[in-house]
């Protein structure tokens, strides 16, 4: 019996052996492992195809998110430049009346003037010659018809300049609109900020006002003499006439003064005549070249030139003075400290504004209480001279408040009569 289960078990193995060879021949069949190898290929590919989906979703939706981000960001910068141009489109329109700002008393009574101490006047545009607005183009800026602002040209000169010489370099000439923003502004720093900062006022400038609005306000402030601002009062100073009867070669002359005023002033004591004619000569030379007068008119201007220009001082004075009471100057400086926080200016740019723009204040000195305290502080009894020094004095301040309302009602600081700022 044993040796029948031995035989039989022999035979099972021997029929597993072969079916394990079959299975092996089978496994080795090339028909079988290429079936095999296109099930792996077709699944990786299925994989990488779906990799590839992930990764074109992932780039897709990060595109979307800059693209939003850059939307998020045009949209609030355009938002800031609008509100920054709404800003300064009522600040321009405020100054370009070019009126004296009136302060009142707290009974209403008008007490300064601010500003009249400058000889100053306006004139419209229309009453300008147009000889002398053509002058004034011809020689500080020849595109300014043509231009937004700025100068594109030579602002990218003044920029590679400032780069090459390491912020020593010139910034290149100004356009009329540059000229008015820093006549306005007062800010006359050489930094490459204060720079950038006038770039972007003028171009907003040329967005709020007209050619002629620009070109009026311009000819009204800009400096042309001794305390002397605008081209109207400039007439009178240098010819004693009004602006409307300047001739060519005056209007040349008055264009030319921008260069520098004080060195072709011709009542300064000084031989000033030949620079006077080589710088109208240069005006008028320059309108010629872009054809704003004809050769004829050219040689009859130089003729008079030559001949020498017919000076005639006038007799111009300011309106006002600059001496206002301790009050006032309190008063002054409390709107310009107010204006510099409110509107974002400089001190000098308020100062400007406050100038300029025709603003109604109204404090609460008491103009009777103010005149006896400047009086009683004029005597001569208070006035102690130092025994080392005789021209220093003694001193004394006085400030008087309505104890009900906090309001401050008079005040002085020093002895002696105020003789101004």
């Amino acid at each position: 019996m044993k040796d029948d289960e031995d035989i039989i078990i022999g035979i099972n193995s021997k029929k597993k052996r072969v079916g394990s060879d079959k299975t092996e021949q089978s496994s080795d069949n090339p028909k079988t492992r290429k079936k095999s190898k296109t099930k792996t290929d077709k699944k990786e590919r299925k994989e990488e195809k779906k990799v590839s989906e992930e990764q074109r979703a992932k780039k897709k939706k990060k595109r979307k998110i800059i693209l939003i981000v850059i939307l998020i960001a045009f949209i609030i910068g355009l938002i800031v430049f609008l509100v920054s141009l709404y800003k300064w489109n009522k600040i321009m329109k405020d100054i370009i009346t070019c009126q004296n700002s009136i302060m009142y008393d707290s009974t209403g009574n008008v007490i300064a003037v601010l500003g009249e101490g400058r000889i100053q006047e306006n004139v419209s545009l229309d009453k300008v010659p147009k000889n002398l607005v053509n002058a004034y183009v011809s020689i500080e800026d020849k595109n300014f018809y043509k231009h937004h602002g700025i100068n594109v040209k030579r602002t990218v000169g003044a920029i590679g300049s400032y780069i090459t010489h390491n912020g020593n370099g010139s910034y290149g000439g100004s356009t009329i609109t540059q000229q008015l923003v820093k006549n306005i502004t007062g800010e006359n720093e050489t930094k490459i900020s204060r720079k950038v900062v006038e770039w972007d006022r003028a171009i907003k400038t040329e967005m709020v006002l007209s050619k002629d609005e620009i070109m009026q306000t311009y000819l009204n402030i800009i400096y042309v003499g001794p305390n002397i601002y605008g081209v109207q009062m400039g007439s009178r100073y240098y010819f004693d006439k009004d602006v409307t009867e300047l001739d060519l070669a005056e209007c040349a002359f008055l264009a030319g003064l921008n260069h520098s005023p004080n060195s072709y002033n011709p009542f300064d004591g000084s031989d000033n005549s030949e620079k006077i004619k080589s710088r109208s000569k240069t005006v008028l030379g320059v309108m010629l070249e872009e054809k704003y007068i004809s050769q004829e008119e050219y040689n009859q201007a130089v003729n008079e030139i030559d001949e020498g220009l017919k000076f005639k001082k006038g007799d111009v004075k300011p309106k006002g003075d600059n001496v206002y009471s301790y009050m006032v100057d309190a008063t002054i400086s409390d709107v310009v400290s107010d204006l510099q926080k409110k509107k974002h200016m400089s001190a000098s740019f308020a100062t400007n504004y406050l100038y300029y723009s025709g603003l109604h204040i109204y404090c609460t000195q008491n103009s009777d209480i103010q005149k006896d305290l400047e009086d009683e502080f004029a005597k001569q009894k208070y006035m102690v001279r130092s025994s080392k020094n005789p021209e220093n004095t003694s001193q004394a301040a006085m400030i008087v408040i309505d104890h009900n309302t906090g309001e401050v009602k008079g005040c002085v600081r020093g002895i002696r009569r105020k003789k101004g700022l």
